[in-house]
């Protein structure tokens, strides 16, 4: 799954549900997030200038804040229902259904 690390902290963890709603929205912002991520490598490659890759990062995490702010989610919940993902397969396994439909 593609996990998103904002600029932005907070100590508090969310308190998610795994409604199929939360899942399908996660799911979805996870699915474009990756697609930005590897959009984001493929141009970085081409770019020799250290600025020039950090403009690209730049714009690569506020299209990901983007995304997830489309899907009505925060960064925080968003990161908690990845996390929680890691251990329960069949979360995992509901993401990544949900991501597949974007692509």
């Amino acid at each position: 799954m593609a996990s998103f690390q904002s600029t932005h902290s907070g100590d508090t963890q969310p308190d998610v549900t795994m409604a199929e709603d939360m899942v399908t929205r996660v799911g979805a912002a996870a699915g474009r997030v990756a697609r930005i991520q590897q959009e984001f490598a493929m141009q970085a490659q081409t770019e020799a200038e250290p600025e020039a890759r950090e403009a690209l990062a730049s714009q690569a995490r506020a299209d990901a804040e983007s995304v997830i702010s489309e899907q009505g989610l925060s960064i925080e919940d968003y990161n908690a229902v990845l996390t929680a993902a890691e251990t329960d397969q069949d979360l995992e396994e509901r993401l990544l259904n949900a991501a597949r439909e974007v692509l």
